[in-house]
């Protein structure tokens, strides 16, 4: 049976995992994904923090201001009735 090997990224750089078989390629790749979900998700609160910050503002400017921008009511309605969470 020939052994298999893959590559996995770490912190930016590829580490060699000789001798896993697909599952164990999987395992591994679900384990760095976990990893840097965990790594990253403080980033991504803040991200929607701001993002549903930036989306209340946007809803209290006055349309002078809107027509500045270049936005309609229905523009900034449909903008604000977008979950947090979606860009």
């Amino acid at each position: 049976m020939a052994s298999s090997s893959t590559t996995t990224q770490t912190a930016g750089r590829s580490v060699a995992r000789p001798g896993l078989f697909p599952l164990g390629q999987a395992l591994a790749s679900l384990t760095v994904s976990a990893a840097q979900a965990v790594f990253n998700f403080p980033t991504t609160l803040v991200k929607w923090q701001k993002r549903y910050e930036m989306r209340r503002h946007l809803d209290e400017m006055n349309p002078r201001l809107l027509a500045d921008v270049g936005l309609t009511r229905a523009d900034v309605r449909r903008e604000v009735e977008k979950p947090f969470w979606i860009s």
